[in-house]
């Protein structure tokens, strides 16, 4: 038989046992959702590793990115273009800096592009925001920049000048 002994601990009592033991309350609701969240979590971490390297692999390539409906033009462009040969999407449309970039960068267009998809928001035909903008300028000048360092800087676009390459319009 268990007795009660009431200590006032912020306004909770105390059940024990007999035996001295403290007998605790059931897990509630969010106790339970917390155990099976983090049940998942330690079943799937050591799997991130291969989830994150196929999600990369997987959409480096140019048929994923053709996968919208508002790419094909864009796609179709590209494949007929010099840069075929050597750049896909990511190489001028993700920041290149380092690991870190790169990864963020496709994190959050990877969320923003999902978003679009799903809820379908993209305009048609797609147009470049400005923090995209400038991470293709950056991206030209990566691997043009010791040929166009020989141009004056009017704080023009590359594709102010090139408006075909590599996906024309």
């Amino acid at each position: 038989m268990l007795r009660k002994i009431f200590k006032r601990t912020s306004k909770k009592a105390i059940r024990v046992s007999r035996g001295g033991l403290v007998l605790k309350e059931p897990l509630g609701r969010f106790g339970k959702t917390l155990l099976v969240i983090g049940f998942v979590a330690l079943l799937f971490t050591p799997l991130l590793p291969l989830a994150v390297k196929g999600s990369t692999f997987l959409n480096d390539t140019p048929e994923f990115c053709v996968s919208c409906h508002q790419m094909k033009k864009e796609y179709r462009n590209w494949s007929h273009s010099a840069h075929r040969h050597w750049a896909v999407c990511a190489d001028c449309h993700v920041s290149q800096r380092s690991l870190v970039t790169k990864l963020s960068g496709k994190v959050r267009d990877g969320l923003n592009h999902g978003y679009a998809y799903v809820f379908d928001t993209a305009p048609d035909p797609i147009r470049i925001k400005r923090h995209a903008a400038e991470t293709v300028m950056e991206n030209c000048l990566r691997c043009h920049g010791e040929l166009v360092s020989k141009f004056p800087d009017h704080g023009r676009k590359c594709w102010d000048c090139h408006r075909g390459m590599p996906h024309g319009y």
